[in-house]
């Protein structure tokens, strides 16, 4: 399979591959799907892997996150795919109501029906499920 941008990522990928290695060039990201059954510390590669997002309003979601040994927020970027494409609830600056408010609509719910989404992925990190609650935009915690 060639690699294609993270953004043309699909749903219908993930359920095909669960385990896709990322790099960034000229300051695009792109995937390409993996071999791989489960994700292992140490390695110099950086993956996403297909994860569960059970919303407050017990609503199930797909998407994918990127886990590694230390559990940074930074390095999990968890996505969402909702109809309308992939949805972030991760970027290096603070978000605007405004930008919240459009986040939630292209999933159709409010405030009261995400947070907290409780997520885990499909695919081991070491031997364990990466799990973990995000609590708002760009806050999460997290279990390995």
């Amino acid at each position: 399979m060639d690699k294609k941008r993270l953004l043309d990522l699909s749903k219908a990928d993930l359920l095909e591959n669960q385990v896709w290695e990322y790099w960034m060039a000229d300051k695009i990201e792109y995937v390409i799907a993996s071999d791989k059954t489960e994700v292992n510390e140490g390695t110099n590669a950086i993956h996403i892997v297909i994860t569960d997002f059970f919303f407050n309003n017990k609503t199930k979601h797909i998407g994918f996150c990127s886990p590694n040994e230390s559990g940074d927020m930074e390095n999990i970027q968890p996505v969402v795919f909702a109809d309308k494409g992939q949805i972030e609830f991760y970027k290096e600056s603070d978000w605007t109501e405004n930008e919240k408010n459009k986040t939630l609509a292209k999933l159709g719910l409010n405030w009261q029906d995400v947070f907290p989404v409780l997520y885990q992925t499909r695919v081991k990190f070491g031997r364990k499920l990466l799990s973990g609650v995000l609590k708002n935009f760009n806050e999460a915690e997290l279990s390995i």
